[in-house]
């Protein structure tokens, strides 16, 4: 009798986090008897598993802020979790753990290791995680996005270049109108500083707002005021709090502005869609900015950065996003270059990995 084959993801308090999990989840989910997440417990986290009929399980996470700060409660706190999440991952009994980065990954493939099951960790940054750079020692293999991350980790010898995982977009449906379409991704917790320089960035492009259509995902609580901003500025959009499906926007824009998260680039990518960055100032290791550089760097993006505040991010962004809404040739060189640089093998790439890791074939069922 064949043993029961069953992955356990760790981590995805973000969607950036989150998104790569996902999209390995569904190839594996294909060919294993159960798929399981552990998270902090968020909407988002447990939306994405239940929508998909993937176990879930809750462990509170502690954040390096957080020992920082409460050094001796975060201590007890982290000792709970780690026992939260042995208890989780002996009922789940699975055969892999894929640790997704971050800090809510640590407690579960901690105890993976304590309980001897295997663990592949991917690292969607060219900067990596703490966390990565933590449990790398401990895991079997590190997928990497971006091959300059192996430089920044203790084991080279275990990591893997495979890009970042990408999920599948599913069809892209009609067009509403034929108008091209300026797509704003600020993060799947939106981005306030994106919320107010854009509407205002785009009323100082003349006789432009007539032309274009824009989809702006804003995050929570700001749809109204973002809205209102959009038609002050002369510009049809549509606003939502969340993109469920990123992708099949990004198959229809022309043009995007985004945050620099490495999942958001890799969807990019994988479109070959021109873009203009703008990091969040505030990751941590400044992250975002070396994302954008990478890209920059080779002629696949444009960045504007968040300093000065608002008032020299919208002018920022209105010269840069202003020139390529008038260039169509500058879109398309932009477009191809980003477009190189996609790796949509990358999810095939990662499940190679982790059935390498985990010792079993992925394929038993199929026929041939």
């Amino acid at each position: 009798m064949t043993a029961p084959v069953s992955f356990l993801f760790a981590g995805g308090a973000t969607g950036g986090h989150l998104f790569p999990g996902i999209a390995v989840a569904e190839t594996l989910s294909g060919v294993a008897d159960r798929i399981g997440f552990v998270g902090t417990g968020t909407d988002l986290e447990r939306g994405e598993a239940a929508s998909r009929g993937y176990d879930f399980f809750c462990v509170p996470a502690i954040s390096t802020t957080d020992l920082r700060r409460r050094p001796l409660r975060s201590l007890v706190g982290a000792w709970t979790s780690f026992r939260q999440a042995l208890q989780v991952v002996r009922q789940f009994e699975p055969t892999a753990v894929i640790g997704l980065g971050g800090f809510a990954s640590v407690p579960t493939v901690l105890a993976a290791k304590r309980l001897g099951v295997p663990v592949t960790l991917l690292e969607q940054n060219v900067i990596p995680g703490r966390a990565t750079r933590w449990l790398s020692r401990r895991a079997e293999r590190v997928c990497l996005a971006y091959e300059e991350t192996r430089a920044a980790l203790p084991l080279s010898g275990g990591c893997r270049w495979t890009g970042n995982p990408v999920r599948n977009s599913g069809p892209i449906g009609t067009r509403e109108t034929d108008k091209p379409l300026l797509l704003v991704l600020g993060g799947s917790q939106g981005s306030r500083s994106l919320n107010a320089a854009v509407p205002a960035a785009l009323s100082m492009i003349e006789a432009t707002g007539s032309l274009w259509d824009v989809v702006h995902q804003c995050g929570t609580g700001d749809v109204d005021e973002v809205q209102s901003a959009y038609r002050t500025a002369g510009w049809n959009a549509r606003v939502e709090p969340f993109l469920k499906n990123p992708q099949q926007w990004l198959a229809r824009a022309e043009l995007v502005v985004a945050r620099a998260g490495a999942t958001t680039l890799a969807e990019i990518a994988c479109e070959g869609v021109a873009v203009v960055l703008v990091p969040y100032p505030y990751a941590t290791d400044d992250h975002q900015r070396a994302n954008a550089d990478w890209y920059v760097n080779r002629g696949a993006a444009k960045m504007v950065e968040e300093t000065g505040g608002i008032s020299k991010l919208k002018t920022g962004l209105a010269d840069e996003v202003g020139r390529l809404l008038r260039s169509e040739a500058s879109r398309r060189t932009l477009a191809g270059a980003i477009k190189q640089l996609g790796r949509p093998e990358a999810t095939s790439a990662v499940v190679a990995v982790v059935s390498e890791v985990a010792g079993i074939d992925l394929y038993r069922s199929s026929t041939v």
